[in-house]
């Protein structure tokens, strides 16, 4: 049965903005990523998530607390321990005491794992760009940072032979995590939630086991009693929020979010193949011990695809997205084995200006993608070619026209692919216009070399 908990910090409160507040939720979580990260030019499948079910919710939060309204949470300890007030300096829920291993995550942290969650699936781009937005917060904030309890996540993203993690700070190849932003490092990428003191200062730790009465500044040595001490006979933390430092925080924030600090909304982003399968895992762990616990929000909905032009190297390629079931790529076929038997390419039409042969700049960088397409499915396809024109002129000039622009794009593709072999060339004149030649913007359309992709019958 779905199970479905709604915990509102609204009831810890009475004297704050009663519409601000940070919602968590239980769902199915394989079907709500269904429906959810899946979006506009973007499909996804295979779906697997792992972790304790309690770490894993969805949540709802107005502007004023979170940058994101709604989306999915994975914590490393509870879900609903995101929850606010800030009225812990260690929140911490230990699901595992044993060490966990995830061989793409230890490539990036060395420490020892605990408390690892993670969301994993294919997908299928139809553009080259894909994105995914999310924050990051942790109650290892600020005491623990540069230190080896360094929780973190990550974006990997796969293609079966490279992997990559896209979680980065910005303009860095650094991944997000305590140590790399924080309220020292990047601060303009993070927000203060810390409204206990944390004192530099040195205090002798007794009878704590394997301390040997090391000196530790205090904020950490409080954070070592909240683990192993017994808390006052009231029930409530030893150590309450300071007066002073509340006046520096965001008083939403700090009524709604129990982390002591978060990023602001971050974007991870990557160039990706159109029509090719992918695998994305998104995962966090604590390090180096099981306490103090870390979260990723993450946006619904933000996992979006877009085509790119600034990308280096850029190339534009067909648009499939109407001619192809993308399912049967996320079940292992090629996009080459799955096109229909006769397509006509989306952008192969190559438009030339008025009584000219010559291939512009742009229409080249269309001959050169097509010719990428075709060394890919040679041994399935043919081409057909045909040459047309605007009705300025005679028949007999036309003709000699659109042939002379096929001989111009036909050397073109020679070049790349030396034996490059097509079936069908035809020299049309003007006698199939694809708009009306009374308009010039008419006549630019029908000035093209147009060529189709026949797939060959086994």
């Amino acid at each position: 049965m779905k199970k479905i908990i709604l915990i509102s910090s609204i009831l810890f409160f009475s004297y704050f903005n009663l519409n601000a507040q940070i919602n968590v939720y239980y769902p199915d979580i394989n079907d709500w990523v269904r429906k959810n990260f899946g979006s506009q030019g973007v499909i996804l499948g295979n779906i697997t998530h792992k972790g304790n079910d309690d770490a894993i919710g969805s949540f709802t939060s107005t502007p004023n607390v979170l940058k994101i309204s709604n989306g999915l949470l994975i914590s490393t300890g509870e879900a609903v321990g995101a929850i606010g007030p800030n009225d812990r300096y260690n929140v911490s829920k230990d699901f595992e005491e044993s060490k966990e291993f995830d061989k793409d995550l230890k490539v990036l942290e060395k420490g020892d794992l605990y408390d690892l969650g993670l969301i994993e699936f294919d997908f299928v781009s139809f553009q080259n760009s894909i994105k995914f937005n999310y924050q990051f917060g942790s109650d290892e904030y600020p005491e623990y940072v540069g230190s080896s309890f360094n929780d973190i996540f990550a974006f990997f993203v796969s293609d079966g032979k490279v992997t990559k993690n896209i979680a980065v700070v910005p303009g860095k190849t650094l991944p997000v995590s305590v140590n790399t932003i924080n309220n020292k490092f990047e601060t303009k990428l993070f927000i203060n939630n810390n409204v206990f003191v944390t004192d530099v200062n040195k205090v002798i730790v007794p009878n704590l086991p394997n301390t040997n009465s090391v000196k530790v500044p205090k904020k950490i040595w409080k954070g070592i009693k909240g683990v192993f001490a017994k808390p006052n006979t009231d029930g409530k933390n030893e150590y309450e929020p300071d007066e002073e430092l509340l006046k520096t925080v965001n008083e939403d924030l700090y009524h709604f979010l129990q982390y002591d600090g978060i990023t602001q909304k971050l974007t991870a982003q990557m160039f990706v193949e159109p029509y090719k399968r992918y695998h994305l895992k998104i995962v966090i762990a604590d390090v180096d011990d099981n306490v103090y616990d870390s979260a990723v929000f993450l946006e619904t909905r933000s996992f979006t695809a877009a085509k790119d032009t600034k990308q280096l190297g850029f190339k534009d390629y067909p648009d499939y997205s109407k001619i192809i079931d993308p399912q049967k790529i996320l079940n292992g076929q090629l996009l080459e084995d799955i096109l229909p038997q006769q397509v006509e390419i989306p952008n192969t039409n190559i438009y030339f200006d008025f009584d000219k042969i010559e291939i512009r700049p742009s229409e080249m960088e269309k001959v050169k993608l097509l010719t990428n397409t075709y060394d890919k499915i040679k041994e399935n396809y043919r081409i057909e070619i045909s040459g047309n024109t605007d009705s300025i002129g005679t028949y007999d000039y036309n003709y000699n026209l659109s042939k002379t622009r096929c001989v111009a794009v036909i050397n073109v593709i020679k070049k790349a692919i030396p034996n490059f072999k097509f079936d069908n060339v035809e020299y049309k004149s003007y006698t199939e216009p694809y708009s009306n030649n009374i308009t010039e913007e008419g006549r630019k359309l029908n000035r093209r070399v147009s060529i189709k992709f026949i797939r060959i019958k086994n």
